[in-house]
């Protein structure tokens, strides 16, 4: 079925393009919330979170887990593939505390932690992309 990797694809398209830019996000809330001056859009990284990243991630999880079941493949690739995708959803999850952490407290030391998690990110998904593709093991 094409409709199903084109929901694949475009549902991580838009899961990983949200968690790249959450962190910068909060980071940028974060500093500004510190200073004397107030965001404009208070509300925006918990509406890109819950609106866009959250249903994202649902959609790319079960439209490849549904790609897994009807193609039938199997390999330690997909093992390590998975193994990467789950370490993302964790990313996921701390991008979530991380704006919890910012509206309640907002301090300008979280942006290290938000350029930790980016960087995270960023590499789970060059791995997943590069297990997907180059299917090693």
């Amino acid at each position: 079925m094409p409709l199903l990797k084109l929901l694949h694809f475009t549902a991580l398209i838009a899961w990983c393009g949200t968690l790249l830019y959450l962190p910068a996000l909060i980071a940028a809330s974060c500093r500004t919330a510190y200073s004397v001056e107030r965001p404009g859009h208070p509300g925006l990284n918990r509406t890109i979170f819950t609106l866009v990243a959250t249903p994202a991630a649902l959609l790319a999880i079960g439209s490849g887990t549904a790609l897994f079941l009807r193609d039938g493949t199997f390999g330690i690739w997909l093992v390590a593939k998975l193994t990467a995708v789950a370490v993302m959803v964790i990313c996921h999850a701390l991008c979530g505390l991380l704006i919890l952490q910012c509206e309640r407290q907002p301090r300008p030391a979280l942006t290290i932690a938000c350029a930790a998690l980016g960087s995270l990110t960023f590499a789970m998904m060059a791995a997943t992309l590069w297990l997907v593709l180059a299917k090693p093991f």
